[in-house]
Order: structure tokens, then C-alpha cells, then sequence
């Protein structure tokens, strides 16, 4: 009995120590554990679910759903890019829903740095970053609105106020004295992007690589710094958003000339004809009837309000494994000039699939319309732009006359002796159609765990057709020209990734690059002058006279890169690139080129492990070297042109000529970078500050260089001349004001650039610029000059009057009191030179968002400094010479007399002097927007209603006379605009806007 109760015990204790075991065992089992997250507009896509303390993780799939194998003992880590991490113990349950929330100080963790991404924290290089965020309040229609102000280093500025006018972005000065010096635009990694045809609203953000370890990586194309624009993409449940505004634009302020004092007008040119020797032009009658009456200003008859209309939609979400997002913009401006406007259309498809855990692929496809009507480039401006040419007009000549006709030239032979430009604008058809298609594919492979490849394929297709028919010239006959320019590219990069951390402590990332790239351009021309049926473009067959013209260019880039980037105990970082590019524009023994770089970085403090004020600091040293290949095609060959020749009064016959000779040693132009910076966060992420110092040098600058006469004239390109940059690049970001219902966040942005041309060809001190004054005086207003920087301004140095005390003097030099005085050399020989210079010094951006519950105010200001306007259409208006002799200022009435001898003179004077150089200093009010927003909207959960109103170009303090210092106007084949900035010969007013606008979003 005892035997058996002993082994009834002993089977009871093994069977209770089995079962405590099997419990032990179960407790350290791993489970299947399955979940989502999401935010606040539905699932997110692509979040790092990762086991603690293990390297064993996935990822979320399109519908914000994964699954992973874990124990009740561990705990699961959920990130994404933007959000606050959060962390999970798995106890016992099986399923975990995470609803993230932003973080603020990581929103821009990840930036882009060209063939992939690099954490904020480990750059090396000088990257400035500018996400949508920044501008989604301020009502965009063109990409330099969002982009001006807002990134250190980055200089943006309007062309003109023309709709649909190009724009001018300029990173760390200018290299380049006649090769362009537009920085690459790279979209979504295709290269050779245009900024000035992307829609705004597509944008998720820019990353500017502005130094020369960060634009290395380019090669050749990156010499003047690097755009990345990177486009919207689709995560969680659908969404639609439609956005639509409309804009009242009107000019500032109208220039102050005696049109509006016409009676004056008339009594000085009278005064104005006695002193050459002419019977006055008006009667005491006429002047009286002026006095009575006024006249016309053809400055106000061509100016008007324009009405603007901008539409946005886009919808965007996943299904499945799909991601997308889809926009289509309507623009439609009217300009503030009449009959001038721009309408564009836009559309695009960005399309993400996960095809498998290790493959991705996607589909971007781009296409826009956009047409300018009477652009003014498409306009003659020999004499000055139709601005201009309204501004000099003859205000005692009505537009019409008593038959209602066009009083086409002035009745009394006085003035801008041009056609009426109130006809010239209304008669003149003047169509530029831009016309452009892009798609890119982009395929990625998870190989390993630790190697990628990915490949990107983008093809561009871009038509521009300009057809013209205008009423011009001498003879006032009508003439139309054609031109139709189709540009084609493509391009393949195959990229190859491989990144291993080891031991905590090590994290090495290699990324290799083999890229080709080739473009095509076709161009086609007809001019008809003389249309003998002048019912517009279409009858251009009627003309007695034509002319064609045809070209036809291609070039290819091949190159090969290899980056690496390493980082030891998540402090010390090291970036070295380096890039072989190969171009077909140069010759064999030339072609090829390679471009190094290296950069690092070191973390003082580490944001990871910093529980101080200051949560950030970091010291960052770079050096690098980026190549130009800014020729035309065939810039090594001689080129010829083309005329038609009458030879001892026979029939014309075409005959060609040489325009440029053959240079068989031309090769690559270099800019050598070096930049130290500063990155300081705070205050627990709400601040941070960053500065850049730097230093570029370009040698063997590919220029132009004229051959003299007696060598057979035309021009050669050769590597010669050097200029350098210095500057100093500043961001500082705060959020003033962070609690629940009130948020304040400012940005402060600003450059600070001093350039210099240190080296020209055969010795020379000097060399004469492209721009020439209208007026036929046939000299140029801009010059290079040794030791100064690019955008010298040329003229005479102004003096004032000679007065009545010295006539004697004044008659030395055939002058009498009263006309302009001079700076004189010791000949007596009026001496010309540098007056001023138009390339500004120091830019600055200052942007604020403010919000209160609801409520949301964006208020944005920026400036420049250090530079000045060369005012020709003040020239213009003083009647400086030409087909514009006659007075029309308004502080003409003030002009030299015996009695009342000032500094006005009372004669024609020189039209290029420095009477006309202004300070052009300015600061603008850019942009004030105020938005409410009623969220769930009509009771339905997840939409949304703004309605917002603001204005663009509120005020503006500066010192300058003319409509805007920012603007800048030149005609076309005058050379490089970098070394002719700052000159206005009737640039088209920058306008005054009112936005009233409603954004719905569900």
C-alpha cells in the first residue's frame, strides 16, 4: 500500500513539474503578433517595426498592417520619419494598434543628397532644406515663390512681372562669365528638370546641395549647385484636396512723369527745341488747351488690373500595395500690361507599387501646357521695351484720332518716335507655347540585407513654338516669324547601395553610380516680313520677303561615381565621393573628367543622448571640385552664319560667313569648394541654427573670347580667366510660441556673397560687356573688370551742370551753362568706366507661420542689399538720346536756368552715366495670408474646410525711383544676364496681388 502510494506521489509530482515546465517553456514561446498604425489622416505606410534589442523587424505594409513574430516578454519599437517613436510590451496580447503623433523635431530627419538619402544628423556637406510645409500657406502659382527666402545661400529674383516671366535662382554667387550659371534641377533623379514650368503644389520638398563635397556627386553638371526637388506621394486611406484662388494685380505706383503735367511738358519742350536751334513746337493756344485739358499718359493706358485664377486638385492614398498620388493645376493670369497673360495646365501621376518585400517600383509621369501671350522678349526692344516706349511717348498725341484710328506716330515728330505702343500691344499676336512631357520609372531591389539596387530611367520631351505677327518698323507694315525649338533627353542610372552597421559601432554605406544621359535639340524658323494681306499670322505666305533658319545639336554624358559615407559611434561622420563624367562636346584626349570630393562631420553633442538645453552640436569641414561643360554642342568647331548678299546691285544670293573659329584643346571648366559650418539645435529641438562659411574658385573659365579684325573677327572659345566667391550662408529657426491652441515658428534665412574675377585673358584689366544702351550711341553699360566683382555697370561719371561761372571752361569743351558736366581725363576726353554694380550682396528671407485654434497666419518678408540699378528708363524719360530726346521726368520742370542754376540740365545729355545709377537696397513684404479652417466639415469626420485670403508684394521700402529693384530687363544675344545685372530699360512692373481663396480637403 505504501509502495503504491509512493509512485502515485512520485507520478503526481512528475506530471506537476512537467506541466510547470510546459508553463515556463509557453511563457518564452514567440507568437504571431499582428497590427497597425496609423495617424490622423488613416494608415501610414512604410513605419520600422522592430523587436527591441534585436536586429529582427519589418515594415508596414500600403494599408498601415504588419505582422511579426514576438514574445509576451518583449518590446516592439514603431518609427517613422516625422513621428514621436513609441514602444510596446507584448504581454498577452496578439493584436497592437498604434496611432502615431508628430514629432516636430524630426520632420526633416531624412534629407535627400542625391542618389539616396542620409539622416540629418550625419551630413556632412552644406544642405539647406525646404519642405511644403514652409509655403502651403501662401497661395503659390510659380516654384520661386516657395523657394525664395527660405534657404541660405540661394538667391531668387524675377526676371520681370510678366505672368509667366522665367526665374532666376543663383546658389553661392556665379562662376561663370558667359556660360550659364542656372543651377542643375534634379526631379524625382532625373536631371535637367525646369522650375519654372513645376507646379508648387506637387513639391514635398527641395534640398539644396550647395557646397562642392554635397554637388560633387554631379560632376559636371553641378558646378553651380544642385536643386533636388522631390514630388508628393499617396499613403493611407484616400484623400482629395481642391484648392482654388483668385488674384486682383495691379502696379504699385505709376513712374512720375509730365504726362500728367502735360502744359509743362509742352512749355519745356519748347525750351528744349530753342537750344538746338529749332522754332518752337507748340503755340501759347496749344499750351493752353494742354493746361485745360491735359493730355494722355500712355503709361496708364497700357497698364490695367488683371484678374488671375489658380485651381488645384489632387487625390492621393493607397489601396493594397498601391500608392498614388494625382494633381492637375489650371492657371490663368492676366497681365497687368494690356493684352499680355499666361495660361498653363498640369498634370500628374505618381504611381508606387510594392511588388514583392524586396521589389518596388514606380511611375511618375508629368505634362503641362503653358502659353504666354505678347511675351515682351518675343517684342522688338531696340529702342527699349514697350514700358519703356510708353513711358517716352508723346503725351500730347491722343491714342486716337477724331475718326477713331490710331494716331500712329506722335503728330508733332516729338518724343519716343516709335509706333503707339497702346497699338503696338492691342494689334500685335504674339503666342509662346511651352509644351512639355516627362515620365520616370524607378525600380528598387532588395538584394541582401545589406545591398540594393535601384534604377531610374527618365525621359523629358519639350516643344516651344513662338508664332509672332506684329505691325513694326519704318514702314509700319506688318511682318510674322515662326520658330519652333523641340528639345528630347533621356536618361538611365543604375545605382547600387550596400550599408552594414557592425558592432554598434561602425555603419558603412557605399553607393555606386553608373549614369547615361543624352539630348537632342532641333530648331526650325521662318521669318515673312511685308505681309502684303495684314489679317494676321496665318496669311505670312502674302510676305515679299522671307528668310529660314534651321539648327540641329545633340550631346551625351556618360559617368561612372563611387560615395562612401561613414559613421563611428554615431558621432563622427565622413562623406568622399568621387565622379568620372565623359562629354561628347569636347574633343578626344579632353572628354573625360573626374571630380573628387571629401567632407566631415562631428558631433559635439549628439541630439541621442544630449538631455541639456542644448540638445545639438555639430562641426562640419568639406572639399570638393565640380566641372562645367557650358559650350554650345559643337563649341570646338568653327561655326558659320548666314546672310543673303546683293553684289554690285545684282540679285541677292545667300552666303555664309565665320562666326566662331575651332578650338581643339577647349576641355572642362573647374570650381574648386571649400566650406566649414556650425548646425546648434536647442531647447529641446524647438530651435536651431546653422552657418556655413566658404570659398569657391573657378579656373579655366570657359569663355568667349573675341578675335580682332585683322585675324577675321567672329569669337573662340578657350579655358581661360578665373573668379571667386566668398560668403558666409545663415539659417536660424525657432518656435517662439508651442503649447495646445498657439504655435508661432519663425525662419530666418540669409547669404551673404563677395565675388571677384581674379583672372582674365592676355593681361587684360578689362573687357567690355554685351549690354548696349538703346539710343544708338552704340556703348555698352556693363563691363568685367580685374580685381572687381562680376556685374560692373559702365558710364560716365555726372558732375551736375556747368554753370554760368563757368562758361569759359565750359566752352573749352563746346558746352555752355546749363548742360551736363562730366568727370574729364587730362585730354579733356569725357572718361568712362565703372559706376556702380548691380550683383547684390546680401539676401535675406524671413518667414513666419502663426496659428490659434483654427485660425492660421503666414507672414513673409525678404530682402537684398549691396547692389545697384542701372535706371536707363529714367535715361529714357530725361531724354537722354535716340528716338526719346524730348523731356518727359517730372523733375524736369526744375531744370537749369540762368536764374535757377540746379543740377538738372536743360540739353540732351549722355544716356549711360552715373545720374542713372540708384541704390537698389529694398525690403519687401512678400506675402501676408490669414486662413480659418472649419474641420469636419458638414458633420462628415476626416474633411475639412479653409478659406483664406492675403496679399503678395504688400509694400516695398527702398530708395529706387522705378517700379522694382528686383526686376532687371535685357534683349536677347546681349550675353551672359550675371554680368549685366541690375540694368532696367522698361522691365515689366512686378504687380501688387489680393488673394481671396477656399481649400477643401475629404
Amino acid at each position: 500500500m505504501k509502495k503504491q502510494l509512493f509512485n502515485l506521489s512520485r507520478k503526481c509530482f512528475f506530471a506537476g513539474l512537467f506541466l510547470a515546465l510546459l508553463g515556463f517553456q509557453q511563457s518564452y514561446a514567440q507568437q504571431t503578433i499582428t497590427g497597425s498604425v496609423s495617424d490622423d489622416l488613416g494608415p501610414v505606410a512604410g513605419a520600422n517595426i522592430l523587436i527591441k534589442g534585436t536586429t529582427s523587424g519589418t515594415q508596414t505594409d500600403f494599408d498601415g498592417n504588419f505582422s511579426i513574430e514576438a514574445s509576451p516578454e518583449d518590446v516592439i519599437v514603431i518609427s517613422y520619419v516625422g513621428y514621436a517613436t513609441q514602444s510596446v510590451t507584448v504581454g498577452n496580447q496578439t493584436t497592437i494598434n498604434v496611432k502615431l503623433a508628430e514629432d516636430a523635431s524630426q520632420l526633416d530627419e531624412v534629407v535627400v543628397i542625391g542618389y539616396g538619402t542620409s539622416k540629418k544628423k550625419d551630413v556632412t556637406g552644406a544642405v539647406s532644406r525646404v519642405s511644403s510645409e514652409s509655403f502651403e500657406n501662401q497661395p503659390l502659382t510659380r516654384v520661386d515663390e516657395a523657394l525664395q527666402g527660405r534657404a541660405a545661400g540661394v538667391t531668387v529674383a524675377k526676371a520681370n512681372g510678366a505672368p509667366g516671366a522665367g526665374i532666376k535662382v543663383r546658389i553661392r554667387g556665379v562662376n561663370s562669365i558667359t556660360g550659364s550659371n542656372d543651377p542643375l534641377v534634379v526631379i524625382d533623379g532625373v536631371l535637367g528638370g525646369d522650375l519654372s514650368t513645376l507646379n508648387p503644389n506637387d513639391i514635398a520638398s527641395m534640398d539644396v546641395l550647395k557646397d562642392a563635397s554635397a554637388t560633387a556627386i554631379y560632376g559636371v553638371r553641378g558646378s553651380n549647385g544642385v536643386i533636388l526637388v522631390s514630388t508628393k506621394k499617396g499613403s493611407g486611406k484616400g484623400k482629395i484636396s481642391v484648392d482654388f484662388f483668385t488674384s486682383v494685380s495691379q502696379v504699385p505706383d505709376l513712374l512720375p512723369t509730365l504726362a500728367d503735367n502735360v502744359g509743362d511738358f509742352a512749355r519745356i519742350e519748347n525750351i528744349r527745341k530753342l537750344s538746338i536751334g529749332q522754332n518752337p513746337t507748340f503755340t501759347d493756344a496749344e499750351i493752353a488747351a494742354l493746361d485745360a485739358n491735359g493730355g494722355t499718359n500712355y503709361q496708364d493706358e497700357i497698364l490695367r488690373t488683371g484678374f488671375s485664377k489658380n485651381l488645384q486638385i489632387s487625390a492621393s492614398g493607397s489601396e493594397g500595395k498601391i500608392r498614388y498620388f494625382l494633381s492637375g493645376n489650371y492657371r490663368d493670369e492676366e497681365g497687368i500690361v494690356i493684352n499680355t497673360g499666361y495660361q498653363q495646365l498640369s498634370l500628374r501621376s505618381n504611381i508606387d507599387a510594392q511588388i514583392s518585400d524586396k521589389f518596388k517600383v514606380g511611375l511618375n509621369i508629368y505634362g503641362s501646357r503653358g502659353e504666354k501671350y505678347n511675351n515682351f522678349e518675343a517684342l522688338g526692344n531696340g529702342q527699349g521695351s514697350l514700358m519703356y516706349k510708353a513711358n517716352t511717348w508723346d503725351p500730347t498725341t491722343p491714342v486716337y484720332d477724331a475718326d477713331g484710328n490710331y494716331n500712329r506716330r506722335s503728330i508733332k515728330g516729338i518724343a519716343s518716335l516709335n509706333l503707339n505702343p497702346v497699338l503696338t500691344l492691342n494689334e500685335t499676336q504674339a503666342s509662346d507655347v511651352d509644351e512639355r512631357l516627362s515620365a520616370t520609372l524607378n525600380a528598387s531591389y532588395q538584394i541582401t540585407d545589406n545591398f540594393s539596387y535601384t534604377m531610374v530611367a527618365g525621359t523629358q520631351i519639350n516643344n516651344y513654338n513662338v508664332q509672332r505677327y506684329a505691325v513694326e518698323g519704318a514702314d509700319d507694315t506688318p511682318d510674322a516669324n515662326f520658330n519652333t525649338n523641340k528639345f528630347t533627353s533621356y536618361q538611365i542610372s543604375n545605382i547600387f547601395t550596400w550599408q552594414k552597421l557592425f558592432n554598434d559601432t561602425h555603419d558603412i554605406k557605399l553607393t555606386g553610380v553608373q549614369e547615361y544621359q543624352n539630348s537632342k535639340n532641333v530648331f526650325n524658323s521662318y521669318n515673312a516680313d511685308n505681309l502684303l494681306l495684314p489679317n494676321g499670322f496665318y496669311f505670312a505666305e502674302t510676305a515679299s520677303g522671307f528668310s529660314i533658319g534651321n539648327n540641329f545639336g545633340e550631346r551625351e554624358l556618360s559617368s561612372f561615381m563611387l560615395r562612401a559615407e561613414y559613421v563611428l559611434n554615431d558621432n563622427l561622420s565622413v562623406t568622399a565621393t568621387g565622379r568620372y563624367d565623359g562629354t561628347s562636346v569636347f574633343r578626344p584626349g579632353k572628354k573625360w573628367g573626374f571630380f573628387p570630393s571629401i567632407a566631415a562631420g562631428y558631433s559635439i553633442i549628439n541630439p541621442s543622448k544630449s538631455s541639456g538645453y542644448f540638445n545639438s552640436l555639430k562641426l562640419r569641414a568639406g572639399w570638393g571640385q565640380v566641372g562645367n561643360q557650358g559650350v554650345d554642342n559643337y563649341g570646338t568647331f568653327a561655326n558659320l552664319g548666314s546672310n543673303i548678299y546683293a553684289y554690285s546691285g545684282g540679285s541677292p544670293s545667300p552666303g555664309t560667313f565665320i562666326t566662331s573659329f575651332a578650338n581643339v584643346d577647349l576641355t572642362w571648366e573647374t570650381t574648386s569648394q571649400t566650406n566649414v559650418g556650425i548646425d546648434l539645435g536647442f531647447n529641446e529641438g524647438r530651435g536651431s541654427f546653422s552657418v556655413d562659411g566658404y570659398k569657391k574658385r573657378t579656373t579655366d573659365l570657359l569663355l568667349n573670347v573675341p578675335v580682332s579684325g585683322t585675324n577675321g573677327g567672329g569669337n573662340v572659345n578657350k579655358n581661360i580667366g578665373e573668379v571667386e566667391n566668398f560668403g558666409i550662408d545663415v539659417a536660424l529657426g525657432y518656435d517662439i510660441i508651442q503649447n495646445e491652441n498657439f504655435n508661432w515658428n519663425s525662419n530666418l534665412a540669409l547669404s551673404h556673397v563677395k565675388n571677384e574675377v581674379t583672372q582674365l585673358f592676355d593681361g587684360l584689366e578689362q573687357i567690355d560687356g554685351q549690354f548696349q544702351a538703346p539710343g544708338g550711341q552704340a556703348r555698352v553699360v556693363n563691363i568685367i573688370q580685374l580685381g572687381q566683382p562680376l556685374g560692373q555697370l559702365n558710364g560716365a561719371t555726372f558732375l551736375g551742370t556747368w554753370k554760368s561761372s563757368e562758361a569759359t571752361a565750359a566752352e573749352a569743351f563746346g558746352k555752355k551753362p546749363g548742360d551736363a558736366k562730366y568727370l574729364r581725363d587730362a585730354d579733356g576726353e569725357i572718361v568712362f568706366g565703372a559706376i556702380g554694380n548691380g550683383t547684390p550682396t546680401l539676401t535675406w528671407g524671413f518667414n513666419n507661420t502663426l496659428s490659434f485654434k483654427n485660425w492660421d497666419i503666414n507672414i513673409f518678408l525678404n530682402g537684398s542689399h549691396g547692389f545697384d540699378i542701372y535706371n536707363l528708363m529714367q535715361a529714357g524719360i530725361t531724354g537722354g538720346a535716340g528716338d526719346s530726346r524730348s523731356f518727359m521726368a517730372a523733375d524736369q520742370i526744375n531744370q537749369w536756368t540762368p536764374s535757377n542754376e540746379t543740377d538738372i540740365p536743360a540739353t540732351v545729355q549722355l544716356f549711360n552715366s552715373s545720374r542713372y545709377i540708384e541704390k537698389g537696397d529694398f525690403v519687401r513684404l512678400s506675402n501676408l495670408n490669414i486662413g480659418y479652417t472649419f474641420k469636419d466639415f458638414a458633420g462628415l469626420p476626416n474633411t475639412s474646410l479653409k478659406l483664406y485670403a492675403g496679399g503678395q508684394n504688400l509694400f516695398l521700402i527702398t530708395d529706387y525711383s522705378g517700379y522694382d529693384p528686383e526686376l532687371s530687363s535685357r534683349r536677347t544675344a546681349q550675353g551672359n544676364a550675371d554680368v549685366a545685372p541690375g540694368i532696367n530699360v522698361g522691365a515689366y512692373p512686378n504687380p501688387r496681388t489680393y488673394t481671396l481663396g477656399l481649400k477643401v480637403g475629404f
